[in-house]
């Protein structure tokens, strides 16, 4: 006799440490947080280990969770691509939408799941990426796409331009001062993120601020995700994209420790694309106009 969990409770869960996240979880499969956390409860007593650590307002996997995830996850995607492949068109997602990971999990699930006549609830499938990924290639619909482009030759809109800002926890400069010089900069670790086009390094060298101490400290994540993460933990100073802050910024979580100006510089920005083929489709249209209406109300 096999032993196999609940198939709603695995689909709840790879969902859940994926966002990392009840609440998004939540927004994915249409249904409620509390339907998601009842499912990840009854698969943690089918499993007998605990697959999440629960802190206030924020979860995290557990080592058996982690090791589950990274099994489910495949397990999951292979069922998919073999459905597919066997040409069962009816079930794929009548919306397929990349987004850089960052702005999905901090900026556009948040916005979207506030407005209940938004096409949540519509069958969409989130593509997490920051790749310009081929319209004719990959059963693209829409993309937000970060950079300097604009994408004239495609049917695009501009959405916002990006703002970037040093971010710390409150207590991180206690000590220290909010001053932005070079006292403060030898002194501190500086949190990169490889993914943002304007980062540290740059900003340093814009205003003659390069550090002399070579025993500095700086921590590198690939993407804005952890480098805000790790400020948030107490770990340095990152400088981020300022709309996937303003929560923690209000919260007060993080803090703005000072003001950062960079002569004559260009900042990258967000365009909503498609195609004119694309847009053809009423789903496609829809949610690309709620989208830029999102936008308009929530920046």
């Amino acid at each position: 006799m096999r032993t196999l969990p609940p198939i709603k409770s695995i689909i709840y869960f790879e969902s859940v440490a994926r966002f990392q996240s009840f609440k998004l979880a939540a927004v994915e499969q249409n249904v409620t947080p509390g339907a998601v956390s009842h499912q990840i409860n009854k698969l943690e007593d089918f499993i007998g280990k605990s697959l999440f650590s629960r802190g206030n307002r924020q979860i995290q996997l557990t080592s058996y969770g982690l090791r589950y995830y990274s099994r489910i996850s495949i397990i999951l995607k292979n069922i998919e691509e073999a459905t597919i492949d066997l040409g069962i068109e009816g079930k794929r997602p009548n919306i397929r939408l990349a987004v850089p990971p960052s702005l999905l999990k901090n900026w556009l699930l948040p916005v979207l799941m506030d407005d209940a006549k938004s096409n949540i609830s519509s069958n969409i499938e989130f593509v997490d990426t920051l790749d310009y990924l081929d319209f004719s290639k990959s059963d693209l619909d829409l993309a937000i796409r970060y950079g300097y482009d604009t994408w004239e030759n495609m049917y695009s809109v501009h959405l916002f331009d990006e703002i970037m800002i040093p971010v710390c926890h409150p207590d991180y400069l206690k000590d220290k001062g909010h001053h932005f010089d070079q006292e403060t900069i030898d002194n501190s670790t500086l949190i990169y993120t490889n993914n943002r086009l304007v980062q540290w390094d740059i900003v340093l060298q814009r205003l003659n601020l390069l550090s002399n101490n070579l025993t500095q400290q700086k921590l590198t994540f690939q993407n804005s995700i952890q480098s805000i993460e790790a400020a948030m933990q107490g770990g340095g100073i990152a400088y981020v994209n300022s709309i996937l802050v303003q929560k923690e910024l209000n919260n007060g979580r993080l803090i703005k420790p000072f003001d950062i100006k960079i002569p004559d510089h260009k900042s990258p920005s967000y365009h909503l694309v498609t195609t004119y083929e694309k847009m053809k489709n009423e789903s496609t249209a829809k949610m690309y106009y709620t989208i830029l209406e999102h936008c308009k109300k929530n920046t």
